[in-house]
């Protein structure tokens, strides 16, 4: 399985921005979750950003994902955002009413600057 592709951001480096898979599915999610868990900030104005731009495919095991990364988030008292959701995923997300439980922006900058600026929603 390839490595998880994540980096820190913002304007103090403490947002984490990590990439999801193509298929955010069973085999993919735990990659997911240890990254959040290994390399959140602990610090003031530390957050995470879920980039989805890529995901096609995404099943209950994906959604419980997002989930408990949302939870490890609100713990660790940091911001959560998924970025970049593709139509079908925020149709499926909608479907679910999962979307008024996330906070969804359209590209990875403006969740950044979203947590930059102190939101600590999501």
């Amino acid at each position: 399985m390839p490595e998880q592709r994540s980096k820190l951001a913002g304007a103090a480096q403490t947002v984490l921005v990590v990439h999801l898979p193509t298929k955010l599915v069973d085999e993919t999610t735990d990659p997911v979750r240890e990254e959040v868990a290994r390399r959140l900030p602990n610090a003031d104005g530390a957050g995470v950003v879920l980039d989805c731009r890529d995901v096609q495919l995404m099943n209950s095991i994906g959604i419980t994902c997002l989930l408990q990364v949302q939870d490890l988030c609100r713990k660790r008292r940091a911001a959560f955002v998924l970025a970049g959701v593709p139509a079908p995923i925020a149709t499926f997300l909608h479907q679910l009413k999962l979307d008024r439980r996330f906070v969804s922006l359209p590209t990875v900058e403006e969740a950044i600057a979203h947590i930059d600026a102190g939101s600590r929603v999501g």
